[in-house]
C-alpha cells in the first residue's frame, strides 16, 4: 500500500488545526532541492530529507485573557473539590498519627526525629498555629477525635488542600508553556482535578501533597524557562530558570521521592549544552556562561535552598526531648537541655566500661538473665542491644583467658591489639562466640553472641576479642575518642550490630552477633562510659562529646534519614510494590468508621489512560524511528515535533520517578507513585491531542466532552471513599471494579463492623486503618 509522506513545510502549515503555534522548523525534516525532481515525481519515491539538531519544543506562551479566566474557573473548580467537606472525618486518618505530632512538636520547639527532610511538617506546623493549635494533642493512634480535643484540625488540612489545588492551574499552565491549545490544557488540568488519590492525599495531613505541588512547581518553571531559550540572560529568563532551582530545592525538602528531579532536569540540561555546542555562532565563553548559569541554579540554589530548610528546622527545635534519643550523642549535646556525658578518658584492664554503636543510633552492648530461646542457638545468657543507659549495660576489661597483666606499677592501659575479654558485671558472665546461629539468621558467616560462665568456671578461649582502633593515631584506648572493633581470635568476626529487632521473648531489643566480612560501619563501636576503681575521676583527664556544627548536624541528620529509609520493611497489610501501582491494582486503607471509609485509590479511569498513553507513545516512538530507517519521514499532522517533544519529555519523567523505586528494597505504598502519575497524565492529554488534531473541531470538541464526561462518572463512583462519605454495602460491593480492591465494606451502612459501631456508639477507627509508619 503506498503511503503519503509529508514534507516539513506541508505538515507545518497545511495540517495544522488553527491555535497551535510553531517555531522555526530546525530539527523536523526537510526536502533537499535538488536535479532529483524526475526521480522523486515518480509514483511511491520518498525525497531525501536532510536532519537539521532538534532541541526540546515549548512554544512561546503570551498569556491571553481568556488563559486568565479559564485559569482563574480551574482554580476554584480545585479548591471545592479538594476543600468539600474538609472537616470530614473528624478523626486521626492514616499518617496524620505522624505529621500531626510532629506539627505539635515544632510549635512546642521540642527535637525529633523523622525520616523525612523538614519543610513539608513545618508547613503544618505554621498551619497549626495559624489555626490555633497549641501543641498538646499528641496525635497518638489513629480514629482519635479531633473536636473533643479541641484541634483546628480542619486549618491544618488547609494547607495541603489549598496546595493540591493548585497544581491544577500549573497543570493548564504547564501545557500551555508546551504548545498546546486551551482546550487540551484545560482536559490536562481536569484529569489532574477529578483524581480521586491526588484529591484524598491533599485533603489529609500527609507530605505528598507538597511534594506533589513542589514538583508541578518545578516542572512548569522549567517548561518556562524553555520558552524563553532565544532570550538568554535576560531577567525573565534568570527569572524562570532560579525558579525551577528553588522549587526543586522546596521539592526535596518535603520528601527525597524529588530526588528524581534531578535526573530528569539533570538529563534536560545536559541535551540542551550539548546541542549550543554545534551552535557555531555561540563563543565558547558564551557556551561557559551557560554552563555557569545553569550549575548555580540547577546546582548551588537547590542545595542552598534544601539546607536552608534544615537551618531552620534546626533553629525551631532548639530543645532535647524524649524523641531525640533517636540521635547521636554529639547531636544531642548541641541540643538544650541534651546530655553532657563526661567521662575517664582514658581506659585500662580493670576499668568499667559502657560500650555504645557508632554509627548506628541502636544503644549499648547489653545482657540480662535471660537464654537464647531460637531453635539453632546455645540456650546460653542473651546479649543485645539496648536503647538506655542501665547497670546491664556495665562490663569489665580482663585480660585474654589465661593470660595476667602485671599491675604492681598501676592500672594498665589497654592499646590497640591488644586480645582482651568483656565480663558482664551485673552477671558475672563473658562476651562470648562460637559456631552457633544467631537468633535471626542462618547464614553461615554470622555467629550468636552470648554470655557464658558459671561459679569457679575461669572460662575459655571463645572469650577472647582482639582490639582494633580504626584511628591508630592513638594506641590507646580511649572513651569517646576511640572508634573500635571487637575480632574473635578463634572465629574472626567482628561484633557487629545488625540493626534487627529481637522477639518478644527477648524483649524486642537489637540483635548484635559476630559476623565474617561485615561492613566497618555496623561493626564500629566506642566506649561512653570509663571509671577504673582504683583511679578517682578527680584525677584522671576527662572526655566529653563535642557538640556537632550545623554542617555536622546536617550531614548527621541526612545520613540517619538515609539509614531509616534503608530499614523501613515491615509488614503493613497494604505495601505494594512499584510492579502493581501503574494497574491500579490495589489501594491503601486509611480510616473506617460509621458507614464510612477512607481508601486510597486513584481513578482508575486516568491511571489507565496514562499507562495506555505511555504504551502508545513508546510504540508510536519504535514505529517511527524505524520508518525513519527506511527514509520514510511522517510528520503526524504537523505535531510530530511538538508530540515527541513535550510528550517525550514527560515520558522521560516518568521513567525517572517510577523506575528508581524497583530498587529499593524499602516498604513503598501506592502514594509514592504520584509524582509520577502526574507525569503520565501530561502524557495522556497530549495523546489526546495527537489523535484528534487532524478532526473536525465540532468531533474533536465532542471526543473530550466524552472523555470528560467518563472521568467525572468515575470520579463520582469513588467519592465515596475520597470524601468519606456515607455508603451502603451494596454501593460498596458495585465499586469494586477489580477484585483486588480490597475495601472494607463491612464499615458501610449494612456491614458488620458499622452494626456493630452503631451499637456501641462509635465512629472511630477500624483495625482496617494502620499507618504506614
Amino acid at each position: 500500500m503506498p503511503m503519503t509522506v509529508e514534507t516539513s513545510q506541508e505538515a507545518e502549515q497545511g495540517h495544522r488545526p488553527k491555535g497551535h503555534s510553531m517555531k522555526s522548523n530546525k530539527g523536523v525534516p526537510r526536502v533537499t532541492k535538488g536535479d532529483h525532481s524526475a526521480e522523486n515525481s515518480k509514483a511511491g519515491a520518498v525525497q531525501i530529507v536532510k536532519f537539521e539538531p532538534e532541541a526540546a519544543y515549548f512554544a512561546k506562551w503570551q498569556v491571553s485573557s481568556s488563559d486568565w479566566m479559564l485559569l482563574l474557573v480551574v482554580t476554584v473548580v480545585a479548591l471545592i473539590v479538594r476543600c468539600y467537606q474538609l472537616g470530614v472525618p473528624a478523626n486521626v486518618v492514616f499518617d496524620e498519627v505522624h505529621f500531626g505530632k510532629f506539627a505539635g512538636r515544632y510549635l512546642n520547639q521540642t527535637y525529633f526525629f523523622d525520616l523525612h527532610p523538614p519543610l513539608a511538617k513545618m508547613m503544618f506546623a505554621l498551619a497549626g498555629k495559624l489555626a490555633g493549635y497549641d501543641g498538646v494533642f499528641d496525635f497518638r493512634s489513629i480514629g482519635l477525635d479531633y473536636r473533643a480535643a479541641g484541634v483546628p484540625y480542619v486549618g491544618m488540612r488547609l494547607m495541603p488542600a489549598v496546595l493540591g489545588a493548585l497544581t491544577v492551574p500549573l497543570t493548564y499552565a504547564t501545557s500551555r508553556a508546551c504548545g498546546y491549545k486551551p482546550d487540551t490544557s484545560l482536559m490536562a488540568s481536569l484529569l489532574v482535578c477529578m483524581e480521586n488519590g491526588l484529591v484524598t492525599q491533599s485533603r489529609l495531613m500527609l507530605l505528598d501533597s507538597p511534594l506533589v505541588f513542589f514538583t508541578v512547581a518545578t516542572v512548569f518553571s522549567w517548561t518556562m524557562f524553555w520558552t524563553l531559550q532565544d532570550k538568554p540572560f535576560y531577567a525573565k529568563w534568570w527569572l524562570w530558570l532560579m525558579m525551577t532551582g528553588a522549587m526543586m530545592g522546596c521539592a526535596m525538602s518535603c520528601k527525597w521521592v524529588a530526588l528524581f528531579l534531578i535526573p530528569l532536569i539533570g538529563l534536560s540540561t545536559i541535551h540542551d549544552l550539548w546541542d549550543k555546542i554545534a551552535d557555531r555562532s555561540l563563543p565558547f565563553s558564551g557556551w561557559m556562561l551557560h554552563f555557569g548559569a545553569r550549575a548555580l541554579a540547577l546546582i548551588v540554589l537547590p542545595l542552598a535552598v534544601y539546607i536552608g530548610w534544615f537551618w531552620l528546622h534546626f533553629n525551631v527545635l532548639y530543645k532535647h526531648g524524649p524523641d531525640a534519643i533517636a540521635l547521636t550523642p554529639e547531636f544531642q549535646a548541641a541540643l538544650d537541655g541534651g546530655p553532657q556525658i563526661t567521662t575517664s578518658r582514658d581506659v585500662f584492664y580493670g576499668s568499667e566500661i559502657r560500650m555504645r554503636t557508632t554509627n548506628a543510633r541502636s544503644g549499648y552492648l547489653h545482657s540480662h538473665l535471660h537464654p537464647w530461646k531460637h531453635k539453632e542457638g546455645s540456650g546460653q545468657q542473651q546479649v543485645t542491644i539496648y536503647s538506655f543507659a542501665d547497670a546491664n549495660n556495665l562490663w569489665t576489661i580482663e585480660p585474654a583467658y589465661n593470660k595476667t597483666i602485671d599491675q604492681s606499677n598501676g592500672p594498665v592501659p589497654v592499646r590497640n591489639g591488644d586480645v582482651l575479654r568483656l565480663k558482664h558485671k551485673a552477671t558475672g558472665r563473658y562476651l562470648h562466640s562460637h559456631n552457633k546461629r544467631p537468633a535471626l539468621s542462618s547464614d553461615k558467616h554470622k555467629f550468636e553472641i552470648s554470655a557464658y560462665g558459671f561459679a569457679n568456671f575461669t572460662g575459655d578461649s571463645n572469650d577472647n576479642f582482639r582490639l582494633e582502633i580504626l584511628d591508630s593515631s592513638e594506641p590507646n584506648l580511649q572513651a569517646i575518642n576511640s572508634k573500635f572493633r571487637l575480632i574473635h581470635t578463634n572465629l574472626n568476626c567482628a561484633v557487629y550490630n545488625s540493626r534487627k529487632k529481637l522477639p518478644k521473648w527477648a524483649f524486642g531489643q537489637i540483635e548484635v552477633n559476630c559476623m565474617h566480612n561485615c561492613v566497618p560501619r555496623m561493626s564500629t563501636w566506642h566506649i561512653e562510659h570509663a571509671r577504673h576503681p582504683n583511679i578517682t575521676a578527680e584525677s584522671a583527664p576527662a572526655v566529653s562529646y563535642k557538640p556537632l556544627s550545623f554542617l555536622g548536624k546536617v550531614w548527621e541528620y541526612n545520613r540517619l534519614m538515609a539509614e531509616s529509609n534503608e530499614n523501613l520493611k515491615g509488614d503493613h497489610p497494604f505495601a505494594a510494590r512499584p510492579q502493581a501501582w501503574p494497574w491500579l491494582r490495589r489501594g491503601t486503607a486509611y480510616w473506617g468508621g460509621y458507614g464510612r471509609v477512607i481508601y486510597q485509590l486513584g481513578n482508575p479511569l486516568v491511571w489507565w489512560g496514562a499507562l495506555a498513553s505511555l504504551a502508545v507513545f513508546g510504540l508510536l516512538w519504535f514505529t517511527l524511528a524505524v520508518l525513519d530507517k527506511r527514509r520514510i519521514f511522517l510528520q503526524l499532522g504537523g505535531l510530530r515535533k511538538q508530540y515527541f517533544s513535550s510528550a517525550g519529555f514527560f515520558t522521560l519523567a516518568w521513567l525517572c520517578h517510577y523506575l528508581p523505586f524497583f530498587l529499593m528494597p524499602r516498604e513503598l505504598f501506592l502514594h509514592h507513585y504520584f509524582p509520577a502519575l502526574w507525569m503520565a497524565i501530561m502524557v495522556l492529554a497530549f495523546s489526546l491531542d495527537l489523535s484528534t488534531c487532524r478532526l473536525a473541531p465540532s468531533l474533536r470538541m465532542a471526543i473530550y466532552i466524552a472523555v470528560a464526561a467518563c472521568v467525572l462518572h468515575a470520579f463520582h463512583t469513588f467519592s465515596y471513599i475520597t470524601y468519606a462519605r456515607v455508603w451502603s454495602k451494596d454501593i460498596c460491593l458495585k465499586a469494586k471494579w477489580l477484585s483486588t480492591w480490597d475495601i472494607d465494606c463491612e464499615h458501610a451502612l449494612g456491614g458488620l463492623k458499622a452494626t456493630i459501631q452503631a451499637t456501641t456508639n462509635s465512629t472511630a477507627a477500624g483495625p482496617m486503618a494502620a499507618s504506614s509508619s
